[in-house]
């Protein structure tokens, strides 16, 4: 195999194994569920609801969810430039206005691997990925009109260009229901912790990216100099803690702060990939000779040092309100840096859960975007029994229904036993 096909291994590696930090119950409110999770669920949205009046067990590889989406493109826009023998400058602003600063992919999943309660304990295990990839729109501008009067200089850097994927399993054991002494005059407040062991399975990370492409009386002259780093086999940590109330009937409000102390140590396996690529005033005419001699190119793989990636804290903040025929949920997310299922910039998601028919729950949920993650719609059906609860939901990527507009879809299945 080819050293230079490596990377892309890697990468495949470590999106073999699907799953985000969300659960797939959760896909179907659109992530509006830090106050809606009950059961092995707690222990990865709030630990606090963790009580001996919600047993539960999943099913193996029965809880399971994906995603798929982007920012800008759909089937329409592509099956349109397919459809074009050629793309005037009309046509070439449709599909750049399309671009919001940068081409932005997310792919994630979860796979359950097992969970279940005893009292106000937990134990789970789940596999999760998480994996994006972008492209800056001066790129995609570049192909489409070239370097117009060769006035303009193109910089490239990591912040809108980079391929990320983190893959680990976790075991998580949490802790619910634990009433924090408080006087008599304020609601009751619970709290729960839920700490997990890590097994890292795969990282890769754009490291570094730099370069410029310029063109005038010079010539052209383009340098770009990449480092992407992997790694396979991994251990680390992480904390999620959790507060639940009910200050009024039938409405409740939480607050969790995840990733404490998060980190994963790559001690394993590990690759450095670094290349770099000159030209140097390199004219029309110059490419009728050997083009091997207009640029100089090099790749080099090497075994990299042990490093950690860092698990940004992410806080959120919700209100739940039930009745007995419907519930409404609303989330507040604020991450506190930027990885692969994190992100700085504010985001919200709301839910609710119809029950016109006790045992027939319809989910439905929004979820905002930013630039980096797409807004969605989540619609889901749920079986409801007593000791038996099963469903099916998908969500469709910045459009209200799935279909050739959407920019992506999401699907997930839950199936718990309640003893």
């Amino acid at each position: 195999m080819s050293k230079r096909f490596l990377p892309l291994l890697f990468l495949l590696l470590a999106s073999a194994l699907p799953a985000t930090t969300f659960t797939s119950k959760s896909l179907l409110f659109a992530d509006s569920y830090m106050l809606r999770a009950q059961g092995a669920d707690a222990n990865y949205w709030n630990p606090a609801l963790l009580s001996s009046e919600n047993p539960d067990f999943w099913m193996p590889a029965a809880n399971i969810g994906f995603f798929a989406g982007n920012n800008s493109l759909n089937i329409d826009l592509y099956n349109f430039i397919m459809s074009e023998d050629y793309l005037d400058d009309e046509d070439k602003q449709r599909i750049l206005d399309a671009i919001d600063d940068k081409l932005a992919f997310n792919f994630g999943g979860q796979i359950g691997l097992f969970g279940f309660t005893l009292g106000d304990l937990a134990l789970s295990g789940s596999v999760h990925l998480a994996a994006r990839a972008a492209l800056t729109e001066k790129i995609v501008e570049l192909a489409l009109y070239g370097n117009g009067d060769g006035s303009q200089v193109y910089e490239f850097t990591k912040d809108e260009n980079y391929v990320d994927a983190l893959s680990y399993a976790d075991v998580t054991l949490g802790w619910g229901d634990i009433r924090l002494p408080l006087p008599k005059v304020i609601p009751d407040i619970e709290f729960g912790i839920a700490v997990s062991a890590l097994a890292g399975l795969g990282s890769a990370e754009t490291a570094e990216l730099t370069g410029f492409l310029s063109s005038n009386l010079d010539g052209l002259n383009i340098e770009m100099d990449a480092l992407q780093r992997t790694a396979a086999g991994g251990a680390g940590f992480k904390a999620l803690l959790g507060l639940h109330s009910e200050p009024l009937k039938n409405l409740h409000v939480g607050i969790t702060l995840d990733n404490v102390l998060g980190f994963i140590r790559w001690n394993m396996l590990r690759e450095d990939f670094a290349y770099h690529f000159a030209a140097d005033s390199v004219y029309v005419s110059d490419i009728q000779e050997d083009i091997e001699d207009l640029y100089t190119d090099e790749y080099t793989q090497t075994e990299g040092d042990p490093f950690t990636t860092t698990l940004p804290p992410e806080l959120r903040v919700a209100v739940l309100y039930h009745t007995r025929q419907a519930s409404f949920s609303a989330d507040l997310i604020k991450g506190f840096g930027e990885a692969e299922n994190v992100s700085r910039k504010l985001r919200y998601a709301v839910g609710a859960e119809l029950t016109p028919i006790p045992f027939l729950p319809i989910h439905l949920g929004y979820g905002s975007g930013n630039d980096g993650y797409p807004w969605r719609m989540s619609y889901g059906l749920g079986l409801r029994f007593k000791v038996v609860e099963l469903g099916l939901g998908i969500q469709s990527i910045e459009t209200i229904l799935p279909g050739t507009s959407s920019k992506g879809i999401a699907f997930a299945t839950y199936f718990n036993l309640r003893f």
